[in-house]
């Protein structure tokens, strides 16, 4: 009889064990929830912007990339990597989304405390940052240090 209350009593821990896991684990996906989705300030996204880093998953873009939006309705942006041809994409802003027309690239248009650019993707897995006091960058600070670089714009998907 006491063997058998020994089985019970783990058995009975156990359950508890996993109700309990499944109660904490949606609890820390709320909490994670809750940090990534950092409150969007929008604005004006009119003038030149500096890329500075992409805190997304998708990692590829050139380094130093400058993005010069006429407007902030929409228009014809000039896209610019280091030492590459300008290339122009057709955008369109509506509320806070920035879609490139010709690629149907989407973005949230956001600005962090800083009063940098920050474009977090809607249907691809960037977060990319521009600011706009950025006058010149080393090949050091724009990351490009003797390493494979990327030569791909916001405006694209690399396939």
């Amino acid at each position: 009889m006491k063997k058998m209350s020994k089985v019970v009593t783990i058995r009975i821990i156990t359950a508890l064990m996993l109700v309990s896991l499944t109660l904490v684990g949606s609890d820390c996906e709320d909490f994670i929830n809750q940090i990534n989705q950092e409150p969007c300030t929008g604005g004006d996204i009119t003038g030149t912007w500096t890329y500075i880093y992409n805190s997304g998953t998708t990692l590829d873009i050139c380094p130093g990339e400058v993005v010069s939006f006429p407007n902030n309705s929409g228009g014809t942006a000039t896209l610019t990597c280091p030492n590459q041809s300008a290339i122009n994409r057709n955008y369109t802003v509506s509320g806070q989304t920035l879609t490139y027309t010709d690629t149907s690239i989407e973005y949230q248009v956001c600005f962090d405390g800083s009063g940098n650019l920050v474009l977090r993707g809607i249907n691809t897995d960037r977060v990319l940052y521009y600011s706009s006091s950025i006058s010149e960058t080393t090949d050091s600070q724009s990351g490009s240090n003797g390493k494979n670089v990327s030569n791909n714009n916001s405006s694209e998907i690399e396939k």
